[in-house]
């Protein structure tokens, strides 16, 4: 008798996404730590090791955001709203975009993961920069950017209101098409607003 169990690819991706960010955080992190105690010992300071202290940080930063938005999200999973914040901010703390991250209490991993993936497609649409805000709706999440200028001009976007017919991803714009997957498999519904006067664009998820 074969009582194999067959996993969904979607399911299979997100365990992948999780083992990769997991087994990627203790090799960065000792390099972390080592540059500390480099620092502890008398090491002068120079750009060499500012620079590799800045692409650490940055890379932890990364890995932290990414296990959200591209892990898995067990039923029962939460995440706190002090590690949102310290995970956003770590990411977006010092760089052209802010994030204003609005909710308050601690929320579903599902939901992190949603609103995630929402703020890493809106940010592709800040070529110049800009502020992305993150509110909880009466429905879900509205995550909106504000910036200089609004660039809606990848195909990816029709992906999050059209189903069927849409061209397959670049590996760097994957979160369209996860975004699309999570909204379905949740069934809740996308909608995208667009505002060139005041150089705003708005998504908002919406439960069925």
């Amino acid at each position: 008798m074969d009582d194999r169990r067959d996993f969904p690819p979607a399911d299979l991706a997100q365990l992948v996404g999780s083992r990769l960010c997991h087994d990627l955080v203790n090799p960065i992190s000792a390099i972390a730590n080592g540059l500390e105690l480099l620092a502890l010992s008398g090491t002068a300071p120079s750009p060499e090791l500012t620079l590799i202290g800045d692409a650490v940080s940055d890379a932890l930063a990364r890995i932290r955001f990414f296990r959200v938005a591209f892990g898995a999200a067990r039923p029962g999973d939460s995440v706190s709203t002090r590690e949102v914040k310290e995970i956003l901010s770590g990411l977006y703390g010092s760089g052209r975009l802010a994030v204003d991250w609005q909710a308050i209490g601690d929320l579903t991993r599902a939901d992190a993961k949603l609103a995630f993936l929402m703020i890493n497609c809106v940010e592709t649409a800040l070529p110049m920069g800009g502020t992305i805000t993150i509110s909880p709706s009466d429905h879900l999440w509205s995550v909106k950017g504000t910036g200089r200028r609004i660039n809606l001009a990848s195909p990816n976007w029709d992906a999050l209101t059209v189903s069927g017919g849409e061209p397959a991803p670049e590996a760097g714009q994957i979160q369209f098409a996860l975004l699309a997957q999570e909204t379905g498999n949740r069934g809740c519904t996308l909608s995208i607003q667009k505002d060139d006067t005041a150089g705003a664009i708005e998504i908002q998820a919406t439960r069925l």
